[in-house]
């Protein structure tokens, strides 16, 4: 058992806003979380037109510590689409869905070595952006489909970037099976990355309540930590109707069902600090972690 000087076990909180640039109001909220609220993390998609537009507000902001949200759908490769022909459609962007994705890669029809290139092209734009890179985690969580996994730690090696998410969030309550999935598939690179020195977290948390993480859901999910390290995934907007209606209207239909704005009022409600404090729950960054 790890111990704090008081002798009570220790429990850390890594909150990270996933989905930075991938709209916006997405990136305004999340900057708003980690400013004025619990966010400790953001993690960016480079694989957007927009994405300069994105860096520059968070420089701007003064958020230079950044994960990288691997990304093969929903939006535009970094490399040229010529170079990457099994990862895009005929338009030359990703596809929408995710399940397109998977259902290529069972079938063999993704070449890895693209996906290698791409993966590495995505971070590196962030690295010569100016930005500090400590982690890397996978939109859809796509970074740990068979074959996937290895590619993904290859490019965290090759970027010299500390650590990476692994999804693995136990336990009873919805979502369970895709729980259940993310986890077997996270499960062999756990002792690669104890003999690597590589950097995760003790578990994730927030998988079963994506997009509806109110306030009273954030409490409870705070109440049930246990000693280690998680890390929670959470999914931040700025207020107002625009947001899923603009991602809606890309094609994202599941955007209509994110509560983008009611994550936000959570991670930067009073009750979530009073409940951290009470349970000594410390926050860290994943930039904590890598030291």
């Amino acid at each position: 058992m790890v111990a704090d000087a008081r002798g009570g076990a220790v429990i850390r909180l890594v909150v990270t806003a996933d989905d930075v640039g991938l709209d916006p109001g997405i990136t305004e909220g999340a900057l708003r979380a980690w400013s004025e609220g619990i966010v400790t993390s953001l993690s960016v998609i480079t694989a957007r037109s927009d994405w300069r537009a994105t860096i520059d507000r968070l420089k701007a902001a003064g958020a230079r510590d950044v994960g990288v949200h691997l990304t093969l759908c929903e939006g535009a490769p970094a490399l040229p689409p010529a170079e990457v022909p099994t990862l895009v459609e005929a338009d030359g962007r990703f596809p929408l869905r995710g399940r397109t994705v998977v259902a290529r890669i069972l079938a063999g029809r993704v070449d890895l070595g693209e996906v290698r290139k791409e993966w590495l092209a995505q971070v590196r734009r962030a690295q010569e952006s100016g930005l500090s890179v400590n982690h890397l985690d996978g939109h859809k969580h796509l970074h740990v489909l068979p074959g996937l996994l290895g590619v993904a730690f290859d490019v965290r090696q090759g970027c010299g970037v500390p650590g990476m998410r692994l999804p693995r969030q136990p336990g009873p309550g919805p979502r369970r099976a895709v729980r259940r999935v993310l986890g077997l598939l996270s499960g062999p690179a756990a002792s690669r990355f104890r003999r690597t020195g590589a950097v995760t977290t003790d578990r994730v948390a927030g998988i079963d309540v994506a997009g509806r993480l109110d306030t009273p859901a954030l409490v409870e999910l705070i109440g049930r930590l246990q000693e280690g390290t998680t890390e929670l995934v959470a999914h931040p907007g700025q207020p107002g109707a625009t947001l899923p209606l603009r991602l809606e209207a890309e094609g994202l239909a599941w955007a209509g069902a994110y509560r983008f704005a009611d994550e936000l009022l959570a991670l930067t409600s009073d009750e979530a600090r009073a409940e951290l404090e009470g349970r000594g729950v410390e926050l860290v960054g994943w930039a904590d972690l890598a030291r």
